[in-house]
């Protein structure tokens, strides 16, 4: 055989092989598999979710604008008060006595400055006196002018005790209102929701609550030096958000929130935004702004709300359940998600599906999606495989919409990461198999497994049987 023919036949054996392996290459059990997902037409609703504080909207820690020992505690906690309404009062004793010392000073001042009033009327008359004799030319000058000299001390001194007499009455003034502060009263109705002070305990002027835990929790058990007394109007509660400078931005006054309290699992609570804070505060390393939402009605965990938009009752149509001011209470952990925006219909696919934006080497890339056409009913089918741009919209949970470049029925490859990052136009893909093939396969393997030393062992028996070594 020639040289050339040799050559000729290898040539065609190596293309064989390459047919051989570009067929193996496409078959579906040599392509990557894939999880997909088909994008469907739904609502989508994204939130903001924050921790934070229940409070209500108008209430104030009263403290005492003097200091001294507490004689009474007129409340305890739950009491409903009015403004006006006493809370505690002070030993006034000292009080008392401070005004007593400072009537007196103030009689003992005035009596100096009377004396001052006749001293200087006989220093002017002394020196009209003198005056007129010096015009007679019966007085000498220098006379005159001591005469003059007097005059201005008297003067001076009325001054003097004048300004002595009403700074007595300055604070004469000061420790009667001191006096009357010693009763400490509300500033406003409400409900009282902590008790701070207790009889006998010594507090300073305008000092705030104490960081007693029990005072904190309102049982009225006393607190520190100057502990108030809390004061809330249960009637409008709020909820003080903590929100991320990441979400602050997407936060409005207006938008509606859905509130969840730590202990109260079967109910939920709406909410409107009414306040966004401008000025962030650092927080162990990250930015929060304060969001107040105000709590407008109560419903069971997953119903729909119990008030229509204009306020209409729903009542007959959800669950009764109770008011917010029966069950929320100032102090109580709470979780808001706040709806900040949605969208009716949108195009919808797992998160998972998604190519985040990103910088190369090629440009930027935008966000984007790998889409599957082909039979994926058949088993073992190929797919194949097209990286398509995206716009995205709003997120819900796992869910996000897409708002151009997917229709709903459209099938996207959603996993594993390692395998969809990695998929160009053209690639051919198979499904995963379904958990219950995957179950059926592994119960398949297992009965096989199981049966292999039967095989085995049947064998030995037959050749014990006919003499022979197995």
């Amino acid at each position: 055989m020639s040289r050339a023919r040799i050559v000729g036949l290898v040539l065609v054996g190596v293309g064989v092989a390459a047919g051989i392996t570009t067929f193996v290459r496409t078959r579906a059990e040599d392509a990557e598999a894939v999880r997909t997902a088909v994008a469907v037409e739904r609502g989508i609703t994204s939130r903001v979710v924050a921790q934070g504080k229940v409070r209500a909207k108008t209430q104030a820690e009263v403290s005492s604008e003097v200091g001294g020992r507490v004689a009474q505690v007129h409340v305890e906690v739950g009491d409903v008060v009015k403004p006006g309404d006493p809370l505690f009062a002070l030993d006034g004793e000292q009080l008392r006595n401070a005004v007593d010392q400072l009537q007196a000073a103030i009689a003992s001042a005035e009596a100096v400055l009377l004396r001052t009033d006749v001293a200087v009327k006989e220093a002017e008359r002394g020196v009209a006196r003198d005056k007129a004799l010096f015009d007679k030319g019966v007085l000498a000058d220098d006379a005159l002018k001591l005469s003059e000299t007097r005059l201005a001390s008297a003067t001076a001194e009325r001054a003097s005790a004048l300004a002595n007499v009403e700074r007595t009455r300055i604070d004469l003034s000061r420790a009667k209102d001191a006096l009357r502060r010693a009763r400490v009263t509300s500033p406003l109705a409400g409900t009282v929701v902590a008790v701070g002070v207790e009889v006998g305990r010594v507090v300073s002027s305008g000092t705030g609550l104490s960081a007693s835990p029990d005072a904190a929790l309102g049982l009225g058990l006393g607190g520190g030096p100057g502990a108030p007394v809390i004061v809330a109007d249960l009637s409008e509660l709020i909820v003080k958000l903590d929100v991320d400078e990441l979400d602050i931005s997407r936060v409005r006054p207006g938008q509606q929130a859905i509130i969840k309290a730590q202990g109260l699992k079967d109910i939920e609570f709406e909410g409107v935004v009414e306040k966004v804070g401008l000025m962030g505060r650092d927080a162990m390393g990250a930015v929060l702004f304060t969001v107040e939402v105000k709590v407008t009605g109560s419903r069971a965990s997953g119903s729909r709300p119990t008030t229509g938009p204009g306020g209409d009752s729903l009542e007959g149509q959800a669950p009764v359940v109770p008011a917010p001011a029966d069950v929320l209470r100032p102090g109580m952990s709470a979780q808001a998600e706040i709806e900040v925006e949605r969208l009716e219909k949108a195009t919808a696919i797992p998160l998972a599906a998604i190519l985040e934006a990103q910088k190369s080497d090629e440009g930027e890339q935008p966000d984007r999606v790998v889409v599957v056409e082909g039979d994926a009913t058949a088993k073992n089918a190929l797919l194949v495989a097209t990286v398509r741009p995206v716009k995205l919209g709003p997120s819900e949970g796992e869910a996000i919409a897409i708002l151009s470049g997917l229709t709903p029925g459209e099938r996207v490859v959603e996993g594993p990461y390692r395998v969809l990052k990695l998929l160009e136009d053209g690639d051919k893909v198979k499904l995963e198999p379904a958990k219950d093939d995957k179950d059926k396969d592994k119960d398949k393997d297992k009965k096989d497994d199981d049966a292999a030393p039967k095989k085995d062992g049947a064998k030995k028996d037959d050749a014990k049987k006919d003499g022979a070594t197995p």
